[in-house]
């Protein structure tokens, strides 16, 4: 009886704490409202715990022009379970140049990858992070691009080995993801560990693995407790086996490469050292560490390289598979951009049929392709994005933005970035490949009218690197290979944010050696024309793929 009595006990104790806890957030939010009875309009909406969401999820681009039309550059919306203000156009801008919000703060309430990665001092390590970036990688990214197209064209093959006929891909998202993260990590672990097979396979898949395990659109009512959303994602990154594992692999292969830089450094005079972005993370890091706590300095890398991987090598696939989805939906224009690639090599001097991809696509060579530059920027223009960017003030005070909009301590404010990518001039919803080519914006520039990379001084540091890896991936894929899409290419508008369909890889399109496979010109076009057979064939057995 005692123990019954003891155990009843406990469960009120929980039951009292639980809804003090509830009580104690309802009243914040309420506090929150009123701070926002400002005149500001509100989307109506008739469920006080969804507000809008299911509406905006079923049709997120008929819902977002909608009520940007009806009640303009500033307004409020219920979504995942909490008001947000959403700003546009210039008050967007406002959000990114003040020092009152923060994107990182914003992001993690609905999606904290860093807790799920069991990062705890995530705020310093995303300074230091972008440190490196802006004071390394970027500076050096003439020197960087001979390995990175060497480690590219590594992670082609990874995928598709020597062809020998025609390969059909029914999904380019994990070849672009492989290519990138072999040519990320040249740059971040350097030359000896960007072999390993087990770094690279986690930089290329960590993110969306670790995703998986936050099923975020189903939980809209947790994200009402700010609280147990943190224990939520907390949970993940102590207790995933899959977390735990990936980061003993990291940890296990960077430690003794870190123990054999610092006793080169100390004993060896003659010793070169190494250019790659964990050199100069050790060496940023190594002095506030002794003997003593090793251990902890070890973990502070492995988690600046995985903040570093999260913020570039998932982000940089995605952008590169919505850029070749648009060449592969629109063929026409691989054409222009081989007719471009071949002037630029040969004003060079440089025989576009002949040499690897390390030879032909240096530095310069890609930076002097403006229309592929305009490709890529007009691609990321037409990404399917909407309200994004969540930033919260981060002050114990209201921010007032210019029009009189309260913003509440703690208060959320998203991006209307598909204000900012379509409305305007008549033509901003249609694909314009070559919309940018003699204009003062290339891919790498952040704009009011271009978010992408989001705007201010906190816009994405490592977009020169991101858009170099692109336009480097494109040029590979397009000058030694015919793309071809046997069905449609679906960019889809809700649920799913990267484009869908089958392509097809055919053989070199010129004849000449290359790391990939070799032809004759006379075998190249008998195989051509059983790729096109065989495509004739494949439409009329099966129907269009649609979403």
């Amino acid at each position: 009886m005692a123990i019954t009595t003891q155990q009843q006990q406990q469960k009120m104790g929980l039951i009292t704490v639980a809804t003090v806890i509830t009580a104690y957030t309802f009243y914040r939010q309420l506090i929150k409202l009123s701070a926002m009875n400002d005149g500001t309009p509100v989307v109506p909406y008739s469920d006080s715990w969804k507000g809008s969401t299911i509406e905006f999820r079923e049709d997120p681009v008929t819902f977002t022009k909608k009520w940007t039309e009806k009640l303009g550059l500033v307004y409020r919306i219920h979504l995942y379970g909490r008001i947000h203000t959403v700003a546009s156009g210039k008050y967007a801008r406002e959000v990114f140049m003040s020092d009152d919000f923060d994107f990182v703060v914003g992001t993690r309430k609905t999606f904290d990858m860093f807790g799920m990665a069991g990062i705890i001092n995530h705020h310093q390590l995303v300074e230091e992070t972008r440190k490196a970036i802006v004071q390394h990688v970027n500076p050096q990214l003439k020197y960087y691009t001979p390995r990175v197209v060497e480690n590219l064209t590594i992670g082609l093959q990874d995928i598709l080995g020597d062809l020998t006929e025609p390969k059909e891909v029914s999904n380019i998202f994990p070849l672009i993801q492989r290519m990138v993260a072999r040519g990320s990590a040249t740059v971040f672990v350097g030359e000896k560990l960007c072999q390993n097979d087990q770094i690279v396979s986690i930089m290329q898949n960590i993110t969306t693995d670790i995703g998986k395990m936050h099923p975020r659109y189903h939980q809209s009512w947790l994200i009402k407790f700010p609280w147990m959303m943190k224990l939520y994602f907390k949970s993940i990154g102590m207790f995933s086996a899959e977390v735990k594992h990936q980061r003993k692999v990291i940890l296990d292969a960077i430690t003794p490469e870190i123990e054999m830089r610092q006793a080169n450094a100390r004993n060896n005079p003659n010793w070169e050292r190494p250019k790659d972005v964990l050199q100069e993370l050790i060496e940023i890091n190594g002095p506030s560490y002794n003997n003593n706590n090793q251990k902890e300095f070890y973990t502070a890398m492995l988690d600046q390289l995985l903040v570093l991987i999260f913020a570039s090598v998932h982000t940089t696939s995605e952008n590169g598979t919505i850029v070749i989805s648009r060449l592969l939906q629109h063929p026409e224009v691989i054409d222009e951009l081989l007719e471009e690639q071949d002037q630029v090599l040969r004003k060079a001097g440089l025989d576009p049929n002949q040499g690897n991809s390390v030879d032909l696509f240096t530095f310069e060579i890609i930076k002097n392709m403006p229309k592929l530059d305009s490709v890529c920027r007009e691609s990321l223009r037409l990404r399917s994005q909407f309200y994004e960017l969540a930033h919260t003030n981060i002050r114990n005070h209201n921010v007032v933005l210019s029009n009189g909009t309260v913003v509440p301590p703690d208060g959320d404010v998203l991006i209307n970035v598909w204000h900012a990518h379509n409305m305007g001039e008549d033509d901003l919803t249609q694909f314009k490949p070559f919309r940018f080519v003699n204009s003062r914006y290339p891919a790498t520039k952040v704009s009011d009218q271009f978010l992408v990379f989001g705007e201010g001084k906190h816009s994405c540091p490592g977009r020169w690197f991101a858009i170099q890896e692109i336009k480097t991936i494109v040029s590979m894929l397009i000058r030694d290979y015919k793309l071809s899409a046997p069905e449609d290419i679906i960019f889809p508008i809700a649920g799913e944010r990267l484009p869908h369909g089958k392509w097809i890889q055919s053989f070199d399109r010129y004849n000449m050696t290359s790391s990939t496979t070799t032809t004759t010109t006379n075998a190249y076009k008998e195989q051509e024309q059983q790729q096109q057979q065989q495509q004739e064939q494949e439409q009329e057995r099966q129907p269009l793929l649609r979403s």
